[in-house]
């Protein structure tokens, strides 16, 4: 028998795929290989290619199939799994609304309120109605799909059975790493608020939060969906305790003039407060955990963004009656402000507290549904089926909560808050423009399917909804635009990573892992050469060693070493071969370059993180950066330091597993 390392699908979690793909344990060390098509002694060789055409238009029929295959099943669902590796049906109706309203109220409001007030000014509270008008739409879209089909997965179920391939990949991948990088926006926003009140670094308090809710969805469902409900409803006291202790300083000259900037600022703001009411999601997500889904997935659904909608409207028209919007809008912490005025430093403290408790909750909630999409994609083994597994005593798929919150953490190592927002905010809406096509094309070709609930207004409500969602796109900032655009690129290369062969496989990340020690080589060099940004000492050499290592490695994974010494061994002498010395030699190198390329990846990662958030920021710390001024450089280097870093920590982490795992010097 042989345990096989699956990295044929999703070179992100490429690290990882050790703690989460079955292996026996009677296995020896002797018959163990890192890919699936790696020949090894125990293993035939792959069979023929079929002749009559190329390998590039082999490629080319290959990717078609594959973008247009839709995966149907015989119930019209999900794949039929084994009993362990079913999700138990848990939450109740009570538990379902906690969740989709905690994850809906969560750290954006606190933040986005003044962004609101100064596009759209007193009609900030318009810019909410539609924006939750909006959401309405898809979420009464969501319901039927969610309805139709009650399995965990969200979004990325929906479009796969209705389009399938490629579409339906790109939604889960989409809401999959929305949901992380808003997992980690909100671990980072707590950090930032607990870290008035604790001495601890906002890093990690932020890496401290993601682990104990890890645990917490660990242990099960039905707990995490308990612990929603008791955030969210001392949330929601909160939030109207303090937008009626307003209303005493309410002065309705603040509305006057309603709408300064015109009605584009209004459009402008409600693509702002899209990412405030995102959360109806994760219902939808965990749909194979609900008792009697086609009632309380629809009902949750719509009374979450409505009384979240209602929540947002009531805050904002208090708040810009009480103090007016310009104040509002000149303010990083709008609402603090608010509860200043009202109770002085005991209001203070009270809007800090409903803003920890909205981090928290919405984490929960993104976390929870993160998870649930790559085990939805782990199904179908667009993932490493490993993910799909669910464990023996709590009936949760903990492997994919333990991945999904593994990424996460390495994204809250930014410390960024408003950029893992926007990039977010854009991972949902292109997600949840997937599924409302869906919805369209499930009406027209799966006609028989069970719908206890129906969209009403068909097929109005689903083409305002996608109207909608391209609408927003271009209010969104162009350089989220940008890195969106590039982690979407990267999706579709992890989607095409299967359709290669083994030995393939590791010429390409061997590539990858080039191009991206390239990448932070030329950062380095733009920044200290043709900025002159006095880089501290250390960070400059990590910096130039971590590149020069990823660009060495990479060598070595597209070239194996024992092949390369066998080569010159035969161009001296025909037919000779490696000692077992030399073999032994040969396989402590690649494993030390592994390693040595797995430590400075995550390494030189941070590092990029933390120079990048400065630099959108202006500020500098002496271990790190000297200040620079801002200028016109910002934005493009930005751009270029976000794409680069995401294909710089993945190649190095992979290529040096690779080099780590490789057991055979031939392929």
């Amino acid at each position: 028998m042989v345990a096989t390392l699956r990295f044929s699908s999703l070179p992100i979690i490429g690290v990882f795929t050790l703690a989460f793909t079955p292996t026996s344990s009677s296995l020896s060390t002797h018959n163990i290989s890192v890919f699936s098509g790696f020949r090894s002694p125990n293993r035939p060789t792959l069979p023929p290619q079929p002749s009559g055409h190329g390998p590039l238009k082999r490629l080319i029929i290959a990717c078609g199939r594959k973008a247009f295959k839709r995966y149907n099943y015989p119930w019209g669902g999900a794949p039929v799994l084994e009993a362990e590796h079913r999700l138990a049906r848990r939450l109740g109706f009570w538990e379902t609304l906690g969740i989709g309203v905690g994850s809906t109220i969560g750290g954006s409001i606190f933040v986005i309120l003044g962004d609101t007030a100064r596009l759209a000014g007193p009609a900030a509270f318009i810019s909410f109605v539609l924006g939750a008008l909006v959401t309405l739409l898809i979420a009464l879209n969501y319901s039927e799909l969610a309805t139709s089909l009650p399995v965990s997965g969200g979004g990325y179920v929906f479009t796969r059975e209705a389009i399938g391939g490629l579409s339906s990949f790109l939604t889960g991948w989409f809401l999959w790493v929305g949901n992380m990088l808003y997992a980690a926006m909100n671990a980072v926003g707590f950090a930032l608020i607990a870290a008035r009140y604790v001495p601890l670094d906002p890093v990690l308090i932020a890496e401290l939060v993601l682990l104990a809710f890890c645990v917490l969805n660990v242990l099960g469902v039905r707990e995490t969906g308990r612990t929603q409900l008791v955030l969210t409803l001392a949330l929601i006291s909160g939030l109207i305790f303090l937008s009626i202790s307003s209303l005493s300083g309410f002065d309705y000259a603040n509305f006057k003039p309603l709408m300064p900037t015109g009605l584009s600022g209004v459009l402008a703001a409600t693509g702002l407060s899209f990412v405030a009411y995102w959360g109806f999601e994760t219902i939808a997500a965990v749909g194979g955990e609900v008792r009697r889904p086609e009632r309380t997935i629809p009902l949750c659904c719509v009374l979450s963004v409505l009384v979240c909608g209602a929540l947002y409207v009531s805050i904002t028209l208090t708040a810009i009656g009480m103090l007016g919007w310009e104040a509002l809008a000149e303010s990083e912490t709008p609402l603090v402000l608010v509860g200043s005025a009202i109770l002085g430093p005991m209001g203070e403290n009270l809007v800090s507290a409903l803003g920890a408790v909205a981090t928290l909750t919405s984490l929960n909630s993104a976390l929870l549904s993160a998870a649930r999409i790559a085990y939805a994609l782990a199904q179908t083994d667009l993932l490493p089926r490993g993910l799909a597994t669910v464990h023996g005593r709590f009936r949760t798929p903990y492997k994919a909560v333990i991945l999904s919150g593994a990424v996460a953490s390495l994204f809250a190592l930014t410390g960024f808050v408003s950029f893992l927002a926007e990039a977010a905010s854009f991972g949902f809406l292109t997600g949840l423009l997937l599924v409302n096509v869906s919805l369209i094309v499930l009406r027209r070709k799966r006609r028989h399917l069970p719908r206890k609930f129906e969209t009403p207004l068909y097929p109005l409500t689903p083409v305002l909804a996608i109207l909608a969602c391209l609408a927003l796109v271009p209010f969104m900032d162009p350089t989220v635009l940008a890195v969106s655009l590039a982690m979407g690129l990267l999706g579709v290369m992890v989607f095409l990573f299967e359709l290669t062969t083994a030995r393939t496989r590791e010429a390409a990340i061997g590539g990858f892992s080039l191009a991206s020690g390239s990448a932070v080589l030329l950062i380095l060099y733009i920044l200290d050469v043709k900025l002159g940004w006095e880089i501290s000492p250390w960070a400059y050499q990590v910096l130039l060693i971590g590149g020069l290592i990823q660009i060495f490695a990479s060598l070595f994974c597209a070239i194996p070493i024992g092949e390369l010494c066998i080569a010159l061994s035969r161009a001296r002498e025909p037919g000779m071969v490696l000692s077992p010395r030399a073999a032994k030699a040969v396989s402590a190198l690649e494993k030390f370059l592994g390693a040595l390329q797995m430590a400075t990846a995550p390494l030189t990662a941070i590092i990029l993180y933390s120079l990048m958030a400065l630099l959108v920021r202006g500020m500098y710390r002496p271990f790190l950066v000297a200040p620079l001024p801002p200028g016109p450089t910002y934005m493009p280097l930005l751009t270029v330091m976000c794409i680069s870093l995401a294909f710089s920590v993945l190649a190095g982490l992979i290529s040096g597993l690779i080099l780590v795992g490789r057991r055979y010097l031939t392929a």
